[in-house]
C-alpha cells in the first residue's frame, strides 16, 4: 500500500515530540486505520509522540492500544509532515473507522539513548568548531548503533579529536541548559548563520532551533535532553576519512 494513499486528505497532525521530548505516552484519536494482511496495520492519529526515522534518528517503537485492539508499533514513517505508524496486531482487531480513542506509548530506553546521542552530536559540532577554528559543515548522521556524524572537508587529526572529546566532557560535567524555540527564517539566518547543517534546510515558514548553553543555535527537529549532564560521558571512538569528507564515530554512556 502506498503511504501517500494512506495520508490522502490529511494535512497536519500534532507532533508532540517537538514540544516535549520526555513525553512517553499520550492520548489520541484515530484518523485512519489501514490493515495490511491479517496481522499488520497502518495507523494515522491526530497527535503522536512517536518520532519517525528522520534526520539520522531511528524510528521510535512502542504500542498503540484501544479497548478493541493493541498494536506493537514497529516503525513510524514521516510522509509530507504526517506520521504513519506501522505495526503488528497483537490483540483484538482494529476497525477501519476514525475517531477511535487510543493510548500510545513509546519504548523509553531507546528513545532516551537517541536523545543523549543527538544532544551529544550537537555538542561535538561545537567542540570540533572550537578546535579546528572554523565552522564545521555536516553531511549526514546516524543515531542508532554505529553512531556517527559526517562532515565535509578534511578530517581533523586524532589529537584534535581527543581535544574535542576533552572539551565535550568538561561541558557535560559542568552541565548546561538545552533550549528549544521556533523562529522565522530571517531570525534563523541572523542567529545561526554558521550552523553546521544550514545549507541542507528546506524553505519553511518557521524553524525549530536547539541551543545548548555556551554553543551556537542549530536548526533541528529531533529529540534532545534538557541538560548536558544527562549525557553522562562522551567518547569519540574513531575517525573515518572519505574522499572529500569524514565521519566521527562516537557514543555516550
Amino acid at each position: 500500500m502506498r503511504l501517500e494513499e494512506i495520508i490522502k486528505g490529511i494535512s497536519t497532525i500534532q507532533l508532540l515530540y517537538l514540544s516535549d521530548s520526555y513525553l512517553r505516552d499520550f492520548q489520541a484519536v484515530t484518523i485512519t486505520i489501514q490493515p495490511e494482511g491479517k496481522n499488520n496495520a497502518y495507523l494515522v492519529l491526530n497527535r503522536t509522540t512517536f518520532h519517525p526515522k528522520a534526520g539520522g534518528q531511528p524510528s521510535d517503537t512502542g504500542f498503540i492500544t484501544s479497548p478493541n485492539f493493541r498494536i506493537e508499533v514497529k516503525k513510524a514513517i514521516l510522509v509530507d509532515g504526517v506520521v504513519v505508524h506501522y505495526g503488528k496486531i497483537i490483540e483484538g482487531k482494529p476497525g477501519t473507522t476514525s475517531n477511535e480513542r487510543v493510548k500510545g506509548e513509546i519504548q523509553w530506553n531507546p528513545r532516551y539513548k537517541y536523545m543523549k546521542r543527538h544532544t551529544a552530536a550537537h555538542l561535538l559540532d561545537h567542540c570540533l568548531t572550537t578546535i579546528i577554528g572554523k565552522p564545521v559543515e555536516t553531511t549526514d548522521s546516524w543515531l542508532g548503533d554505529q553512531c556517527y556524524i559526517g562532515y565535509n572537508g578534511d578530517a581533523p587529526t586524532n589529537d584534535h579529536l581527543r581535544e574535542a572529546e576533552v572539551i565535550a566532557n568538561q561541558m557535560i560535567t559542568r552541565g548546561g541548559n538545552v533550549n528549544i524555540e521556533n523562529v522565522s527564517q530571517e531570525e534563523l539566518l541572523k542567529r545561526a548563520p554558521n550552523a553546521p547543517n544550514i545549507y541542507r534546510l528546506p524553505h519553511l515558514e518557521e524553524y525549530r532551533i536547539v541551543t545548548i548553553q555556551g554553543c551556537n543555535p542549530i536548526p533541528c527537529a529531533g529529540t534532545h535532553l534538557r541538560d548536558l549532564k544527562e549525557i553522562g560521558q562522551f567518547t569519540a571512538i574513531r575517525l573515518e576519512k572519505l574522499a572529500s569528507s569524514f565521519r566521527v564515530y562516537y557514543d555516550i554512556k
